[in-house]
């Protein structure tokens, strides 16, 4: 193993760290769940990790959903954000990264992400409980946007090494 690899394992533990924490720590209570800071920093490790970065997004959101007692949707946010993370990385893959090229991949990533809590709702919950839901999950969606597009700026203006 080079490294780089030693490197970007190491940035995947911190980050997956960093997404718990920025879920289970920094959190407002909303109708079945809550709002937080980890999207944001999903979307900013696809920037720093690309693909790799569905690996701490998943374990660390799930992390902080078992610990916040809210064990039943750990499954699902497993998939969902480490789909979160993916779905940028490879969108943005081979392009510089710029305020308009991740855009649209961290709007979709967003998108998923809703669309994702809609189906886990309607599954744990009622499909009235998953439309109940579903403004949160996008004002959750577009507090993401916003952190994740100002903190890969911040990232991309560093001599923070990306992979």
């Amino acid at each position: 193993m080079d490294l780089d690899k030693y490197t970007r394992l190491t940035y995947g533990g911190l980050i997956g760290a960093l997404v718990f924490l920025g879920t289970w720590i920094l959190k407002v209570p909303i109708v079945n769940g809550y709002l937080n800071l980890g999207d944001g920093i999903i979307l900013i490790s696809a920037i720093i990790l690309g693909p790799f970065a569905a690996v701490p997004a998943a374990i660390g959101s799930a992390l902080a959903d078992l610990a916040s007692g809210y064990a039943m949707y750990a499954p699902f946010t497993f998939f969902i954000k480490g789909l979160v993370a993916l779905v940028p990385a490879l969108l943005l893959r081979g392009r510089a990264p710029t305020f308009m090229t991740m855009l649209i991949p961290f709007i979709l990533a967003e998108v998923i992400m809703a669309a994702g809590y809609f189906v886990a709702d309607s599954m744990l919950l009622t499909t009235a409980g998953a439309f109940l839901s579903l403004p949160f999950n996008l004002l959750q969606g577009f507090f993401g946007i916003t952190l994740g597009l100002f903190g890969s700026h911040i990232v991309l203006r560093s001599k923070i090494k990306r992979f």
